[in-house]
């Protein structure tokens, strides 16, 4: 009998499914932006028949943040005495499993560190978001939107 995965064990591929489809969906309205008109039509036609539905959105960032169930500040110690630092949660999904980008800022708002969390029952793993990945800059813009 093959023992259910642990979070440590999908973590790493849950993050590098969720950043290949903000890179494809970035890449699909940079190229709407230049296509022809044709081009639209033909790039409407296949969003749909994979189920994507980008042509749904007027832009990027209107997909992006229907993407995302709340976006709030988790207190430091919300969830224990353990969790000694606050940060900033962008929430993906929830229930079991569930994830969320976990970002951490200085008093001016500068990020710190990002992690993306995979959570399922009792059990949760994170990986560190690089700089100069997709979701790191998703995750920019909502914290610069938090500024004010």
């Amino acid at each position: 009998m093959e023992q259910e995965k642990k979070c440590i064990d999908l973590v790493a591929d849950r993050f590098a499914t969720q950043e290949q489809e903000y890179k494809n969906a970035r890449k699909w309205y940079d190229e709407y932006e230049e296509a022809t008109e044709g081009e639209r039509i033909a790039m409407n036609v296949i969003t749909k028949k994979n189920g994507d539905y980008f042509n749904e959105y007027d832009n990027y960032y209107e997909w992006i943040n229907d993407q995302f169930l709340c976006f709030d500040y988790v207190e430091p110690f919300t969830f224990g005495e353990d969790q000694k630092a606050g940060y900033w949660r962008l929430q993906i999904s929830w229930g079991g499993p569930s994830s969320e980008f976990r970002i951490y800022v200085d008093s001016d708002y500068n990020i710190g560190a990002v992690e993306f969390w995979y959570m399922n029952w009792y059990d949760g793993a994170y990986v560190d978001v690089g700089e100069d990945s997709e979701c790191f800059h998703i995750c920019e813009d909502f914290i610069e939107s938090a500024r004010y």
